[in-house]
């Protein structure tokens, strides 16, 4: 279930009287290929470049930052499911655009954070009918670049995880080694053998949440 501000519910039960203008705003903090040091970057579905006031999905603490439009940003369908099944998002963007080839070409975003939100606006003013809630946190999966024909127009389509259940994925080499144990074992001689054959099976491929 989701909590949302009651604007922005008055907004959604309003749409078939007044009509409705959503668009989709995107933060993707990245880090400096030179110095590690984090970057973020910002996008949304709009045309002009705007600044919002957000909920960090990541720290919880509320911001303004700058949404860079015209980038043709389209957002796959985010899954609402109440299992552990992996949520997979798909991110597309234009090759074109200079914030984008800011974004993939200048940072390292290989499992960079990435925060959505669903952002509603006055069908008269064209003005924020209440603060974006969030509606997808998760940390990127990839980022494959398409190349266009001659006269065409190339692509970016950036596959994102959901952040929580991805992290249930994650090996612990300190818990999972063979070795490890050993040094913690109260018996050295005789450790916890659970992990006892992870180095021979670490090319297994076992699939967790994710449909073939």
């Amino acid at each position: 279930m989701r909590d949302v501000d009651s604007a922005f519910l008055t907004a959604l039960q309003n749409a078939r009287e007044r009509g409705i203008v959503p668009r989709k705003l995107i933060s993707i903090t990245g880090r400096d290929f030179e110095t590690g040091d984090p970057a973020l970057v910002s996008f949304w579905s709009g045309h002009e470049d705007v600044t919002m006031t957000v909920v960090s999905g990541i720290s919880g603490a509320t911001s303004s930052r700058l949404f860079v439009g015209s980038v043709n940003l389209t957002v796959s369908p985010i899954p609402r499911v109440a299992d552990l099944t992996i949520q997979t998002v798909t991110v597309s963007v234009s090759q074109i655009a200079e914030p984008i080839q800011a974004l993939v070409r200048g940072l390292d975003v290989r499992l960079a954070k990435v925060e959505i939100w669903e952002a509603l606006l006055d069908p008269t003013s064209r003005q924020l009918v209440s603060t974006p809630p969030l509606v997808f946190l998760g940390e990127v999966d990839g980022s494959p670049i398409t190349t266009p024909e001659v006269g065409g127009e190339g692509s970016v389509e950036i596959s994102v995880v959901s952040d929580a259940i991805s992290m249930l994925t994650r090996k612990n080499p300190q818990k999972s080694s063979y070795e490890a144990q050993k040094l913690r074992s109260p018996n050295p001689a005789d450790p916890d053998q659970f992990g006892k054959y992870a180095a021979s099976i670490r090319s297994w491929s076992i699939p967790w949440g994710v449909k073939d």
